[in-house]
């Protein structure tokens, strides 16, 4: 059987923390690149902030919300099996993340 037709994954999803321990990602947003294994957590900082990551593997990132607003973002690597490819998985991460929060953003709308 080819598990990878009758079975296809999507590049990214959500990781959710809540389960029989309780919920271990309140609170936060951690993506999951399943091509290369990355994982990323979502991490809202302003520009003036973004020394606090210094020592980390991160990419700074805006999207423009549905309310014409700019997000500030970083994606804190959390790990990685494609270092090479690692600047276009970032950039993929950032958009679908921005894709994604305006998504949510119209379904609470539409509420």
């Amino acid at each position: 059987m080819n598990l990878q037709k009758k079975y296809p994954l999507p590049e990214f999803v959500l990781l959710d923390g809540d389960n029989h321990i309780g919920e271990q990602l309140l609170e936060r947003t951690v993506l999951l690149h399943i091509p290369s294994q990355s994982i990323f957590e979502v991490v809202g900082a302003d520009p003036e902030n973004m020394q606090e990551f210094k020592d980390t593997n991160h990419f700074p990132f805006v999207f423009t919300n549905i309310d014409g607003e700019d997000e500030h973002n970083v994606l804190l690597l959390h790990a990685s099996n494609a270092n090479d490819k690692l600047a276009d998985i970032y950039v993929s991460a950032a958009n679908w993340y921005g894709n994604y929060a305006n998504w949510i953003d119209g379904e609470i709308d539409n509420l």
